[in-house]
């Protein structure tokens, strides 16, 4: 699995959610995560068909996107996502 992390530094439900995929990468230990960023990364970002919602989690299974989460998650719901698509 793949985790593919979409935020952007303005983003007040991104600095909240990663604190939560901060704990959670210590937590799993073994998270594959891309961090992009919406601003910087944009070409990249356009890849995935982005909306204006932030922050976006994309879960890969051999390179299909199985899941996506968008907005601002709670640790819970982020942690059943992990397990769903380990």
């Amino acid at each position: 699995m793949k985790i593919i992390k979409i935020s952007a530094i303005w983003c007040p439900a991104c600095i909240i959610d990663n604190k939560i995929w901060k704990k959670a990468k210590e937590d799993y230990g073994d998270l594959d995560i891309e961090e992009l960023d919406y601003d910087f990364d944009e070409d990249e970002v356009k890849k995935y068909e982005v909306g204006k919602v932030l922050p976006v989690v994309i879960f890969m299974n051999e390179d299909v996107e199985v899941e996506r989460l968008i907005g601002e998650k709670s640790k819970e719901e982020i942690y059943e996502a992990i397990e769903r698509n380990r």
